[in-house]
């Protein structure tokens, strides 16, 4: 036991900035229940960003103020990877709808993030219907380990482009995705995940 103690104490000495355990694990998820609570939320604080679960029960939505906190992180970051306007990646996002669930998809075919082509019943966990409409897994009570960041960018890329939203990422078939756009996510969902969002 004393040995356990002066191995604690000796990391904590030699090591100061790891946070090892203190992480309280805060729940940013709510249980849906239509009767009490809307399908559809209006994220507080943007241009007109709605979430949307997609099923009335048994399904869980994150919590608008935690999405709020999460797209404020991803536009200030976006505004300076790419030299543009907080204004203008918001007005980029502008009507987007988040569809949430608890509950996986399946496609039939999807691009990796390296632009290779996979078939036959591809598990995602984030998809971009169009430029207006996202989907995204709760994989965990917490946004970064998500595909909601990934999807933001599929949408900037879609509006900007007004064709497509890249959906073969860094490969060479669509234009658009650049190493800087999944530099971003990594960055961005690490300070999610620092800020237990």
């Amino acid at each position: 036991m004393k040995l356990f103690k002066f191995l604690i104490i000796f990391g904590i000495v030699l090591f100061p900035g790891i946070k090892g355990c203190n992480h309280t694990n805060k729940s940013n998820i709510v249980k849906l229940d239509c009767s009490s609570f809307s399908r559809f939320t209006k994220v507080p604080g943007t241009p007109n960003i709605k979430l949307v679960s997609s099923r009335c029960s048994n399904d869980y939505q994150f919590k608008k103020e935690v999405v709020k906190s999460a797209l404020d992180v991803f536009v200030n970051e976006y505004s300076e990877s790419f030299d543009v306007s907080e204004s203008l990646v918001w007005e980029n996002l502008r009507d987007l709808k988040i569809e949430v669930s608890i509950i996986p998809r399946t496609v039939h075919a999807a691009f990796d993030i390296n632009g290779n082509f996979l078939e036959d019943q591809v598990a995602v966990n984030g998809l971009a219907f169009s430029q207006d409409h996202i989907w995204v897994e709760i994989k965990t009570s917490q946004i970064w380990s998500s595909a909601l960041i990934h999807e933001l960018v599929h949408v900037i890329i879609w509006r900007q482009n007004k064709v497509h939203g890249d959906p073969d990422h860094e490969g060479e078939k669509f234009s658009g995705w650049t190493q800087k756009h999944t530099k971003l996510i990594k960055r961005v969902n690490n300070i999610l995940l620092e800020a237990e969002i």
